[in-house]
């Protein structure tokens, strides 16, 4: 091992001795909790993609480690895969045409009263929100602490050279400037705030670091560390897109530098993933023996397009968009088949842990029930299906799409529509989205069911 190498390591062990050190100071834990209802921490990321966990060590060893409480749930989508509309989704549970968050510059617009965090502090939580909160925050305003929130410590993120490196930050309505790394000076707060939770109370912890978040800054100490990884070009970069839309048709195929700098990217945003590895193993660490009274849920807000379907960015109502890692550590039990998941699902879901009653405005359906012990079957099934939307703009025209376990079918506002087997139903699987089979005879059956599914969504909405 070359001594640039050891160096690398040993400033990544120090977030983690950290932890360690503060977790022997933290709050003794007491035989009996006069609050048994668990904690819950959320780590959500910025623009990861739906197989990102593939280069965090520390979170795939977990996932990968039979009876450790961690499962990956592999279907689960943003509903509209954009940073701002998919984090007040988060908060409320509610479709972005709801929230009235459709697009990056209207986070003013969210109903700060009634979120998630005035929930659970009102039953009882101690709430906390640690980095990336809505893009615009403070919205024109002066820095506040939004409704329901114990500990607000909200970065702003005012241009690309600060996603990374020295920073504004509000901290509990205070504006402050931080010196340093974002992911690691917010890991410090986060784990801060584990620390000092008393044991006698539940809590709730959103954790929103900004990578793996465009210009891909990694911390010193991981630069480089991907720059051997193979990363293979997906074929809908180049390859044939067959009965795609007229804004992807319009769209130039991508020269040899371009795609090579896509990959060259991709590897770098990898990088960034690394201190968010280390801050969500540091947080484990100092949960100590609360790790089994707590549920954590690791996902990001939306996926990334590093070229597919000759797009680089978000928006898009493809995979590379649309579809979002998670993973859940779930204590004492080993939870059932949970189907297909969007960002929407999650507050009833949390809320249920907490046992508190979701509000009727929720969009979402809970599936709190396939993750708690239960001494019978359980009723609850997987959602059949899950319903995205994009508002549109000059870039990306309106769309809403409905995705299943093997299906997606999306249709614009002009009522151009596009199917894909994604799970290779009938044809070839087509993970990819390069074959669109909405002519085919053979999907008939499919696409009338499909339209009634999204018919039946719409009609709701």
């Amino acid at each position: 091992m070359t001594s640039g190498a050891t160096g690398r390591r040993m400033a990544g062990a120090v977030l983690i001795a950290l932890a360690g050190l503060l977790s022997g100071l933290a709050w003794p834990v007491a035989e009996t909790r006069a609050d048994h209802r668990p904690n819950v921490i959320v780590v959500l990321t910025d623009d990861q993609r739906w197989d990102g966990f593939d280069v965090m060590p520390w979170l795939r060893g977990a996932l990968e480690e039979p009876g450790s409480g961690w499962v990956n749930v592999p279907d689960t989508f943003a509903n509209t895969p954009l940073c701002c509309p998919a984090r007040a989704s988060l908060l409320t549970g509610r479709y972005a045409r709801h929230t009235g968050v459709q697009d990056n510059d209207d986070g003013g617009k969210l109903d700060e009263s009634s979120t998630i965090a005035t929930w659970l502090h009102e039953a009882g939580y101690r709430t906390g929100l640690v980095g990336k909160y809505l893009n615009g925050y403070p919205f024109g305003r002066l820095p506040y602490v939004p409704a329901g929130w114990d500990r607000f410590v909200a970065k702003r993120n005012q241009s690309g050279a600060t996603v990374y490196r020295d920073f504004h930050a509000v901290d509990q309505g205070s504006p402050v400037f931080v010196h340093g790394y974002a992911t690691d000076w917010l890991a410090e707060q986060a784990v801060e705030f584990v620390r000092t939770a008393p044991p006698s109370r539940p809590f709730f912890l959103l954790f929103a670091p900004s990578a793996p978040h465009p210009p891909w800054i990694p911390a010193d100490r991981h630069v480089g560390a991907y720059a051997g990884l193979s990363v293979d070009e997906p074929p809908n970069v180049v390859g044939a897109l067959r009965g795609a839309p007229p804004w992807v048709r319009s769209r130039p195929e991508p020269s040899a530098t371009q795609r090579t700098l896509w990959l060259d990217d991709q590897r770098r945003a990898d990088e960034t993933l690394l201190a968010v590895d280390e801050a969500l193993h540091a947080i484990v660490e100092t949960l100590a023996d609360r790790l089994d009274d707590t549920y954590i849920f690791v996902l990001s807000d939306n996926g990334y397009s590093f070229g597919e379907h000759r797009w680089e960015g978000k928006k898009c109502p493809y995979e590379a968009c649309a579809r979002i890692p998670l993973a859940i550590h779930v204590p004492a039990t080993e939870p059932g088949a949970l189907g297909v998941i969007s960002m929407i699902d999650l507050a009833p879901t949390i809320l249920s842990l907490a046992h508190v009653p979701p509000p009727a405005s929720a969009d979402g359906a809970g599936f709190s029930d396939l993750l708690e012990p239960h001494p019978g079957p359980v009723e609850s099934r997987p959602a059949e299906a899950v319903y995205l939307e994009w508002v549109g703009d000059a870039e990306i025209p309106a769309w809403t799409a409905v995705r299943t376990s093997r299906f997606k079918l999306i249709r614009y506002g002009d009522g151009l529509e596009e199917l894909y087997d994604i799970g290779g139903r009938i044809g070839p699987p087509d993970p990819w989205e390069m074959m669109n089979r909405v002519a085919d005879p053979r999907y008939a059956g499919i696409l009338a069911r499909l339209r009634r599914l999204l018919g039946r969504h719409l009609g709701r909405v």
